[in-house]
């Protein structure tokens, strides 16, 4: 006959059942951020607003992207002229892709491939296959990309063709160009609203951001902002604008572009991204080597973290909790 457990095993039972089926437990966000000066990147635990672990990428990387499951980062490095490929979940470098010209904005796919990266020196977006390890295709986009942002759906591709003053649409299936929008001065960062409507570029050269019908391919508005802005993140219903030679953040409404608040942040802003639920935004100083972490409903500065230098955080760099 089968005994009875005992009330230490029937105790250490339950505590075997409890573990196996309760939900894993969640991490929280975290940022990558490239700092070009060091040339390495900073993994920042953004509960704690701090650095666990830093890793040498060399070539100073500027450009970001990771993929939406949050596995893979993709970093350029313009002096290198290389797309670093980064494990996101054992954080270390797995590989390094050479290319050509100079290599600064990147994004990926919200499948997880391919990577396009933005061309500066040949005028053209490149598509990168990263497990093959090369350049698949190029295509041609207006003078020296800057930004690239792909829409959610993965549908479409963006690029700020800043010497052209000009956005280019390409289509990611057909990878054809399908259009173009003139926008303001020397557009730099560029960025998608949640529901693929809208793109925002923003234009170093006229202190403005261009808010675009991406249907209509066309300008709605063009909203003044501070001196030099670099990139833009739409989040709670709000826009937010790294500004350079201001050291601030500007914010405006997502759906009147009225102005809400002037943020000051630091040295010379410039990567900007948004966390889960939009609940922050962070953004990267470049000359103060800090990582500020914003309040969207607030609109204050609610911590900070120090890390590289030269941090630059150019695309998207955040890994929202998983």
């Amino acid at each position: 006959m089968r005994s009875l457990p005992t009330i230490a095993g029937a105790g250490l039972l339950a505590l075997a059942t409890l573990f196996a089926t309760a939900p894993a437990v969640r991490a929280g966000d975290t940022a990558f951020v490239t700092n070009q000066s060091s040339d390495d990147l900073s993994i920042v635990d953004l509960d704690t607003m701090t650095v666990t672990k830093t890793l040498p990428i060399g070539g100073k990387p500027a450009g970001i992207a990771i993929t939406p499951n949050g596995a893979r980062v993709y970093v350029t490095s313009p002096e290198g002229k290389m797309l670093t490929v980064i494990d996101a979940m054992a954080d270390m470098v797995i590989k390094q892709i050479k290319l050509s010209g100079g290599p600064l904005g990147v994004a990926v796919h919200p499948s997880g491939a391919p990577v396009y990266v933005a061309d500066w020196f040949s005028h053209s977006l490149l598509v990168v296959d990263p497990d093959a390890g090369k350049v698949t295709r190029t295509i041609q986009t207006g003078n020296s990309p800057s930004g690239v942002a792909v829409s959610s759906d993965g549908a479409l591709i963006v690029t700020a063709d800043r010497d052209s003053n000009q956005l280019s649409f390409i289509d990611a299936k057909t990878l054809e160009v399908v259009g173009s929008v003139k926008v303001g001065e020397r557009p730099f960062g560029v960025s998608f609203s949640a529901d693929n409507r809208t793109v925002y570029a923003a234009n170093v050269g006229s202190n403005s951001v261009s808010v675009v019908d991406v249907a209509a391919r066309s300008v709605t508005s063009t909203v003044p902002v501070e001196l030099r802005p670099y990139d833009t993140v739409a989040a709670a219903g709000k826009v937010f604008v790294t500004n350079q030679y201001a050291g601030t953040v500007g914010v405006f409404d997502q759906a009147s572009g009225k102005i809400l608040k002037s943020i000051e942040v630091g040295e010379y802003p410039e990567g900007i991204g948004v966390g889960s639920d939009e609940r922050f935004v962070y953004v990267a100083c470049w000359f103060d080597n800090l990582l500020i972490k914003i309040d969207t409903d607030s609109l204050t500065k609610v911590g900070e973290a120090e890390v590289g230098d030269g941090p630059r955080a150019f695309g998207t760099f955040i890994r929202h909790a998983r």
